[in-house]
């Protein structure tokens, strides 16, 4: 699993998001080397330094992740058209709406319609098309958008602190119900897998999810103590005089 974890760390630094501070870099690139360099190396170490630069990431990830959208929607058509034949360029140019149809090529639901020949060159022109928009939006953003970006950035960073604060009511609350043991277990592990999700080892974080998470285990908590003391036997005295 830390092997694993380790070629998600690389694949990272491979693809940081644009304007991320050098410094930061610099601070993952070091904490890299030390964990391969780790022979006694656990699985919960390796997490735990990703989890780590995940919060300085996720803000900007999240930024770069919006302009990416757009784009994609602007311009994944003319780019995938491009990299096509003349004539199976125009097969796929009759599918509309295109951003339909964009989704289902890369699921792979279409697959079926198309010869093997004609599935490999799908499969480059969307890698082709992927490389295009990342190409495209990187130009964009260090330069003409480079101020808005950086500004969407700062408002990721206002969510994430908000983010910070449920993640430490969630731990106080674990700790406050020492009568549900697994209940508190079960939140510590929420925790655990939202702050993977901000350092892909986990899906994109839900921020819905995690809004809901305090009054959801709020709830629950109020539920068990509802429960507390139901599976235990009451004596009845039948000999108490009336």
């Amino acid at each position: 699993m830390s092997l694993h974890t380790l070629a998600i760390f690389r694949s990272i630094l491979a693809n940081l998001p644009p304007l991320f501070p050098e410094e930061a870099i610099r601070k993952m690139k070091s904490a890299l080397e030390q964990l391969e360099n780790n022979s006694n190396l656990s699985p919960k170490m390796a997490e735990d330094t990703m989890i780590r630069f995940g919060y300085d990431l996720w803000p900007y990830n999240e930024a770069y992740r919006e302009y990416y959208v757009i784009n994609e929607g602007r311009f994944c058509e003319q780019f995938f058209i491009s990299h096509l034949s003349k004539e199976l360029g125009a097969e796929v140019a009759k599918m509309q709406p295109f951003s339909f149809a964009w989704r289902d090529l890369y699921s792979g639901k279409i697959a079926a319609k198309y010869s093997s020949e004609e599935r490999n060159e799908l499969s480059r022109a969307l890698i082709e098309t992927k490389s295009d928009l990342i190409r495209f939006t990187d130009r964009e953003i260090v330069g003409l958008s480079k101020q808005k970006y950086l500004d969407k950035v700062e408002e990721f960073k206002m969510i994430l602190a908000h983010i910070k604060e449920i993640f430490s009511s969630l731990r106080s609350m674990a700790d406050d119900v020492q009568y549900h043991p697994v209940l508190a277990d079960e939140i510590r592990e929420k925790v655990r897998w939202f702050e993977m999700s901000l350092c892909a080892l986990a899906p994109n974080l839900n921020l819905d999810e995690v809004y809901r998470s305090l009054d959801f285990f709020a709830e629950r908590k109020i539920h068990l103590n509802m429960l507390r003391g139901i599976d235990k036997t009451s004596e009845i005295n039948f000999y108490k005089e009336i």
